[in-house]
């Protein structure tokens, strides 16, 4: 049966998940290049950041009525968090368990949720990381001399501290908790879904003397309950929760469904992987070890009715590489969808 949750309806009968994107900008070369793909939604990142408001509603709402010109609904915007510190640093001071720049720091959040909300925008994506997503060499190198983003946890520093003293799960809990008690009851009263990335990528307990807690299924299982409102979700990565498991064909349905019964997935990163947990490369989406048919078989059951966006993609040199390797993921998600939906 349809189910309308925080504004979206979930209906198994007739999903209404769709292709999208966030590595665009709202301008009329990007939004052309995204209308002649067929993609019609997208997540933006470019929104100007002012330290005294975060974001300015006229800008916003500017930049939606923009790419409704185009034919694509800005479904969302990126919390700009790396911006947030005083200091330069990546992580917020809210995260480094600075709780009275904290505080500062979570209210800016919460204008910012609110000028989403008045702007018209259902939706934020962020993160809640401890430290910089981790990664080495690219190598061996894919098809077409492509660079794969890699990580292997055996060729990785792992010893040197990234933070003067450790950080244990139960203190990164607490930040964690600090912040979704602060933000999560002003997006369910301005009606904004906030979906929560993974950390990437999943690390064992005391790399660089942290312990991370939101780098898979079992950190995602605890913070949906942390605070319960139909708007506190995930940004669930597939590529992420394939890169935290053992076996990636097998289990990542499951974590779609786990999630997705419980109407807590307000974005899917629809990427693959070669390899699992401590060890891969980020590939093509027909070229990694996960059935892309059949986690998008897993979303259409559970009825999820948001974006299906390729996150990110391999590079390499070649004139025109950003485009080539968007319109192909573009094309493949479209298809999926398509062949899923018959």
């Amino acid at each position: 049966m349809p189910e309308s949750i925080a504004g979206a309806v979930w209906d198994p009968e007739a999903p209404r998940m769709h292709v999208g994107t966030q590595r665009f900008d709202v301008t009329d070369e990007h939004l052309g290049f995204l209308a002649r793909c067929g993609v019609n939604a997208m997540a933006a990142n470019d929104i100007t950041f002012h330290r005294d408001i975060g974001w300015d509603v006229d800008e916003l709402a500017a930049k939606k009525a923009k790419a409704a010109e185009y034919g694509v609904d800005l479904e969302m915007v990126a919390l700009p968090l790396h911006a947030l510190s005083d200091d330069g640093e990546w992580v917020p001071h809210y995260m480094r368990g600075n709780r009275d720049k904290g505080e500062k720091e979570v209210e800016l959040v919460c204008k910012m949720v609110r000028a989403a909300g008045e702007a018209g925008i259902p939706a934020i994506k962020y993160f809640l990381c401890e430290m910089e997503n981790q990664r080495t060499e690219a190598v061996p190198l894919g098809r077409g001399d492509v660079r794969y983003s890699t990580w292997d946890l055996s060729k990785a520093d792992a010893e040197t501290q990234r933070w003067e003293e450790p950080v244990s799960a139960e203190q990164n809990w607490e930040r964690v908790t600090f912040f979704l008690e602060r933000v999560i009851p002003v997006a369910e009263a301005s009606k904004v879904r906030m979906a929560c990335h993974p950390c990437d990528p999943f690390l064992p307990a005391g790399y660089k003397g942290v312990d991370r807690v939101l780098g898979g299924f079992d950190g995602f299982r605890h913070f949906i309950d942390i605070c319960p409102s139909d708007y506190h979700g995930l940004n669930l990565c597939l590529g992420c929760m394939a890169e935290s498991v053992k076996n990636p064909r097998e289990e990542v349905p499951n974590i779609i469904r786990y999630f997705g019964e419980r109407r807590k997935i307000h974005l899917i990163h629809f990427r693959n992987i070669i390899g699992g947990q401590h060890k891969f490369q980020e590939v093509y989406p027909d070229e990694g070890d996960m059935d892309m048919f059949a986690l998008a078989e897993a979303l259409r059951d559970v009825g999820y009715p948001h974006m299906m966006v390729p996150d990110h993609a391999p590079q390499h040199d070649a004139p025109g590489h950003f485009e080539q390797a968007f319109a192909y993921q573009f094309g493949f998600i479209k298809s999926t969808i398509q062949a899923v939906n018959r």
